[in-house]
């Protein structure tokens, strides 16, 4: 389904929506990997940035523990 105003982004499927995701980041993934700009990677003591050759950089510092979530219920729109 096509949509061609902002009325009819209601009427799409939940699934093709996030079909539609899903494909737009694995285009993304694959222009960043192409370009080897890295993936980025958050863990417990900060962010880093692993390339292609297996490099590892780290970029910031910092407390980045896991955080529990208090509801469940998500919001799309």
């Amino acid at each position: 389904m096509t949509v061609k105003s902002l009325s009819d982004e209601d009427k799409l499927p939940i699934k093709e929506v996030i079909s539609a995701i899903n494909k737009t980041m694995d285009d993304v993934l694959r222009v960043v990997d192409a370009m080897d700009l890295g993936r980025t990677e958050v863990k417990a003591d900060g962010v880093y940035r692993t390339y292609n050759n297996g490099d590892t950089v780290k970029i910031s510092s910092g407390n980045f523990a896991k955080k529990r979530v208090a509801k469940k219920r998500i919001k799309l729109f």
